[in-house]
């Protein structure tokens, strides 16, 4: 299948499931941002259900899923609650959901750590966080004024994210996790997040993509202040093209948006996409710039601060890949922030 067709089930209104392959059932819950929904997925394990994501820790999300349990559940027990990743849409709600049903997190090692970061931001080593990503902030070329109402994001985030339950089981990459006689492949991606978990189940012909692969959108990939030196555009790329692998006639359930139909084509546009911007942010590069003058130049709109530490990140993303290929160069300039260039 080389087009990318929605596949036509009804949207689940906030809180309602609907069902989209055998023993899977889509919950659509909502989010106070711009992107105003994310996709939940419940899976039948015969004598209970496995939970993929959870929303974020807020009222709103855990009212939700207390009528979700009540009315839709049939009765059984949540056994399992597995997280593709560890963005605050997708584990703020996970502390909270399993301290209420008992069941255990399954989560990848690289975004356990990531969700660790959380608890710093309030927590003993909040002076140590706060350093480090201001020098970050700093080094892209933002202005004090800048770093502060980002790091009052961050505390903002921070505050949507329960506490991790204690026990947790880790995701690696390639294992089988059974779920109602069905077995479904840990698939492991880098990029968007530290390790993000897909899960894909040949027997049914579905992937569940997370924020690795969705319809219309792409995924943000950013340098984070906790890795200043990473590559993620690179391992973003090889994910993508690692997905390949999967029968092109998947079902693809994203974590925002709608399910779609389309595997391969939209693994070819989105790196596609890449390609291209990098080819421009190369060419931008003919004169020296910081990160936040790439910036200005790539969006050349009005920002809000949560938008300027995304593109921020992911214009820093392109440049390290740039700069890993020797297609630019770099130096810090007099005040030690970043600049990029065309090789000499």
């Amino acid at each position: 299948m080389n087009a990318i067709v929605t596949a036509d089930y009804s949207v689940p209104e906030s809180g309602q499931l609907q069902e989209v392959a055998p023993g899977v059932l889509w919950l659509r819950m909502p989010l106070p941002f711009e992107l105003d929904h994310i996709n939940l997925y419940l899976l039948d394990d015969l004598d209970g259900w496995v939970v993929v994501d959870c929303g974020l820790g807020n009222s709103d999300t855990c009212a939700v899923w207390e009528n979700v349990i009540a009315r839709f559940l049939q009765g059984k027990p949540i056994k399992k609650v597995i997280l593709t990743h560890a963005h605050v849409d997708h584990i703020g709600a996970a502390g909270w959901l399993c301290h209420y049903t008992g069941a255990p997190l399954w989560i990848t090692a690289g975004e356990q750590a990531t969700a660790v970061e959380y608890a710093q931001l309030s927590g003993v080593n909040a002076d140590t966080f706060s350093l480090q990503a201001n020098s970050f902030l700093h080094r892209l070329g933002m202005d004090e004024q800048q770093a502060a109402g980002i790091m009052g994001i961050f505390t903002g985030i921070s505050s949507l994210v329960h506490p991790l339950p204690g026990i947790i089981v880790e995701l690696k990459e390639g294992m089988n996790v059974e779920i109602g006689n069905v077995q479904w492949q840990v698939i492991v991606s880098e990029g968007h997040s530290e390790a993000h978990a897909c899960l894909y189940s040949e027997t049914l012909g579905v992937l569940i993509s997370g924020d690795q692969v969705l319809p219309r959108i792409s995924s943000n990939v950013s340098v984070r202040a906790a890795k200043p030196d990473a590559n993620p555009m690179l391992t973003w790329i090889q994910s993508l093209e690692g997905l390949k692998t999967l029968p092109a006639d998947t079902l693809v359930l994203p974590a925002h948006e709608r399910p779609f139909y389309g595997l391969h084509a939209r693994l070819a546009e989105l790196i596609e996409e890449h390609m291209e911007t990098l080819i421009r942010v190369e060419a931008l590069c003919s004169e020296p710039l910081t990160v936040m003058q790439l910036v200005g130049l790539i969006y050349q709109r009005k920002l809000t601060l949560f938008d300027q530490l995304l593109a921020g990140g992911e214009c820093l993303a392109n440049l390290h890949y740039l700069l890993a290929q020797k297609r630019l160069q770099c130096c810090y300039d007099v005040n030690d922030v970043l600049v990029f260039s065309q090789p000499d």
